[in-house]
């Protein structure tokens, strides 16, 4: 028997407010991008998802910093 696991990862995006999308790790950045542009529909309506552009970034969970504007 041979069983294929997909491994998912869940990425808040901020957008004037944060929200969750999950998606496989084998999909690409393009299709990450038609996701975001799907979960916020209607909003992104006009905007082409090709057009999004996406930042890594890495925001400290650190509660000795709760004074510390993002």
């Amino acid at each position: 028997m041979v069983s294929t696991m997909t491994n998912h990862l869940t990425l808040f995006c901020l957008v004037d407010g944060a929200f969750p999308v999950e998606i496989e790790s084998t999909k690409t950045i393009g299709d990450l991008k038609k996701l975001i542009k799907a979960e916020q529909s209607p909003d992104f309506d006009d905007i082409v998802a090709n057009n999004l552009t996406l930042w890594r970034v890495s925001i400290p969970d650190d509660e000795n910093d709760d004074e510390q504007p993002i």
